[in-house]
């Protein structure tokens, strides 16, 4: 159930989405809870049109209260910007999609705008708040992105495995670059990342990768008997 702030800006989406109650909220146009990794979690969402986060940016209202607010109040927070922009290719200025679908410059005034400008603030909300930023292009595509968010939080926490690579990706990227057995041992049939980056941890030297038997691999997590009979027929060349 998606709880909808009940003023303008927010309550037009109602009729949009297909389960929701509209009340009034004090941060955020709208929120749930979810299910988390150590149990129930409160998201929140602040809906801005370009225009209307071009000016609060400019007056400060974004930074300095409604993104204080949304962060004391929630666990999970959202900032859904909505419309059509883009940066002029060779200028860099940031262009919007007019009501009669022609392209000009976003400006409040005599004020024209980068599109680094609203590049950097979203990175800036994203690296120093924490904040995660989603763009849609309309009403329509707000309403959509918001139900299946929605849903997605109330899917079991640990059933969210999309992160994870078909190949058998390690748990964790690395940033140091693998050594020379793991990057070998990663090359053999039914070896992925995490169990070569296991192996490469069990064995010094290349040397001792060629010349291990069957129970040495079976020391190494995720390899069983077979796995480690393979392993060894495909060292030896058989």
């Amino acid at each position: 159930m998606i709880l909808v702030d009940e003023r303008q800006g927010s309550v037009e989406l109602a009729p949009l989405l297909s389960s929701s109650i509209v009340c009034h909220l004090d941060y955020g146009d709208f929120a749930w809870s979810g299910k988390g990794p150590e149990g129930e979690v409160t998201i929140g969402v602040e809906r801005k049109r370009l225009m209307d986060l071009l000016q609060s940016m400019t007056s400060g209202r974004l930074s300095g209260h409604q993104i204080i607010g949304m962060l004391d109040t929630y666990d999970w927070t959202y900032l859904l910007v909505e419309g059509l922009w883009r940066p002029d290719r060779h200028t860099g200025v940031l262009m919007r999609a007019n009501g009669k679908g022609k392209w000009e410059a976003a400006h409040l005034g005599s004020r024209r705008f980068m599109a680094r400008d609203i590049y950097n603030f979203f990175n800036t909300l994203t690296v120093m708040t924490g904040i995660i930023v989603v763009t849609t292009g309309n009403i329509w595509e707000s309403a959509k992105w918001l139900e299946s968010c929605s849903g997605w939080w109330n899917k079991g926490w640990a059933k969210h495995k999309s992160h994870t690579q078909w190949q058998k990706p390690p748990q964790f990227a690395q940033l140091t670059k693998p050594n020379l057995v793991t990057r070998m041992a990663a090359q053999l049939e039914g070896i992925g990342w995490d169990k070569a980056r296991k192996i490469g941890e069990r064995f010094d030297s290349v040397d001792e990768l060629i010349q291990g038997v069957e129970s040495e691999f079976t020391e190494v997590e995720g390899i069983g008997p077979k796995l480690a009979e393979s392993i060894v027929r495909q060292i030896q060349g058989g």
